[in-house]
């Protein structure tokens, strides 16, 4: 069964996928197909948890698991624990329809950094009409770095709005030296901030919303959801096609081109079920390689720590949505990184007690993990090992985050409205900055207790053609073959010093604007 040629297929309609398919139909007389695994729907029909952007309703209910996130994906944080879930959106919009909504953006040293490592092109200055244009900041939309107009709202909770928890840690970070950045996402932006989200008012606005629903009309765009996709395919080492499962039949599709979108876990999955990655990695899984390059390797996320509050009352949120409203970004003073750690209020932990959650992590990344396929069967998720703390400057950055929560813990502002504090990832120690451990007790701790914040980037790196670590080039072409690129937060060379919601869909203006450049240059 083979349906009729495409110019584009781009597989997954998720954060960078959606933005792609949603900018590449501007123009009249492309044909795009997108290829999504899980299910397609118009805005207008989403079911209420998607809708919502209380963290409560979004967090996975039984319907949500099953519908709208990859329930049988788990990950390895480090060797000495046990593979658990690792949360990834499934259906129109991926994570930004399931994930916590946070609208912060990668930092300048991130941009300027990934361009000096070989990435042109992705320089601050020269990402920044890009940011302008997908954003629609209702707070500083006036500044010359933000954009007024874009398909996703980037909005901020009023300080006078915040709750107990939230102004607590805002005196607290205040007094210990963090200073007030009213916009996180200025340049040069670092200490306390309103957490900037997208919706508006107390509505959800996900990449389905954005940019996938106003192009529904145009006759170029073509979604197919529930369709699995099996392999890309290949005349040559030039693109064909993909094959994919649709309602339990296999299908094959024709396009001139493939862009591959389906996040920084699934993405590499379908390019190693196609031939693409470490040559004997894939003779060994029974794959013929097609292209040696190292898909799969330099997986990051940030590694994290909470801060479980106890409280004396439920938190009152005045009408606001039930959330953490602010975070903190700050320097460790560890590899000359700025900006290498933050911390954020996840608000009330709805655990039927009155309790709330503050969140530290390492926010600039050296450690790396890896994804590799368990089977060549599509319907089974690959073997995620996220290597947390596998680099000894994540350890002390990570140490130095677990005393600043410590140090945060002590401040009499917190003690007013927490009956007890502990720290816990996966494992729980006192929050008492008195109590301290030697180095090796606390790496014993930190390897049991760390946790993740499903920031999956860097499995299809981006860089110079040239560099042995690299999958894709700036434009996101990926190495030795034709036709096919990756946009998503895979290609990104580190992962962000901010959630990475924004940078992906970034990634997905980016690489259309590639595409679409290079089409009007023939």
């Amino acid at each position: 069964m083979t349906d009729p040629v495409y110019d584009v297929i781009v597989v997954g309609a998720g954060s960078a996928g959606a933005a792609l398919a949603g900018r590449l139909t501007e123009d009249d007389g492309r044909r795009v197909l997108v290829l999504e695994a899980g299910p397609d729907y118009r805005s207008a029909d989403a079911v209420p948890e998607i809708r919502s952007i209380e963290p409560m309703i979004v967090m996975p209910t039984a319907n949500l698991l099953k519908t709208h996130m990859f329930a049988e994906l788990l990950a390895a944080r480090t060797p000495v624990q046990d593979r658990l879930p690792y949360a990834r959106g499934r259906g129109v919009g991926g994570s930004s329809a399931v994930n916590g909504l946070f609208a912060i953006r990668a930092t300048v040293e991130d941009f300027d950094g990934w361009a000096a490592q070989g990435c042109a092109g992705w320089g601050y200055d020269d990402v920044l009409p890009l940011l302008r244009r997908l954003e629609n900041d209702l707070d500083f939309g006036d500044e010359p770095y933000h954009g007024s107009d874009g398909p996703i709202p980037v909005t901020r909770p009023r300080h006078e709005e915040f709750a107990a928890v939230d102004a607590a840690v805002d005196q607290v970070a205040r007094r210990l030296g963090h200073p007030w950045a009213p916009d996180h996402n200025a340049p040069g932006s670092t200490g306390v901030s309103p957490y900037a989200l997208n919706s508006f008012g107390t509505v959800r606005v996900s990449t389905n919303d954005g940019y996938l629903e106003p192009a529904r009309d145009r006759p170029g765009l073509h979604v197919v959801g529930d369709a699995l996709v099996d392999r890309i395919l290949f005349t040559g080492n030039r693109v064909s096609g993909v094959r994919a499962v649709v309602a339990g039949e296999p299908v094959e599709y024709r396009a001139a081109e493939v862009v591959v979108s389906a996040g920084a876990i699934h993405s590499p999955a379908v390019l190693l079920r196609s031939g693409i990655g470490p040559a004997g990695e894939l003779r060994d899984a029974g794959v013929a390689p097609i292209a040696d390059l190292p898909v799969g390797r330099g997986l990051q996320d940030h590694p994290s720590i909470a801060l479980g509050l106890g409280l004396h009352q439920e938190i009152d949120y005045r009408g606001v949505p039930m959330r953490g409203q602010v975070c903190v970004r700050f320097t460790t003073g560890v590899g000359g990184e700025v900006n290498d750690a933050m911390i954020a209020v996840t608000g009330a932990l709805g655990l039927g007690v009155p309790a709330a959650g503050v969140v530290g992590w390492v926010n600039r990344v050296s450690s790396t993990g890896s994804v590799r396929l368990a089977s060549t069967d599509p319907a089974t998720d690959p073997v995620v090992d996220l290597g947390l703390l596998s680099h000894p400057d994540d350890l002390r950055r990570f140490r130095a985050v677990t005393d600043e929560l410590r140090s945060f813990a002590a401040q009499p502002e917190l003690r007013a409205i927490a009956s007890a504090m502990s720290l816990s990832g996966l494992g729980s120690v006192s929050a008492d900055p008195a109590e301290t451990m030697t180095d090796d007790e606390f790496e014993r701790f930190a390897l049991a207790a760390v946790s993740d914040t499903v920031h999956a980037s860097g499995t299809c790196r981006m860089g110079a053609p040239d560099d042995p670590e690299v999958v894709v080039d700036p434009h996101g072409r990926v190495l030795g073959v034709d036709g096919l690129r990756v946009a998503d937060a895979s290609i990104l060379p580190w992962v962000t010093r901010a959630n990475t919601n924004l940078t992906a869909i970034l990634v997905g203006e980016k690489v259309a604007a590639s595409m679409r450049e290079e089409a009007t240059s023939q």
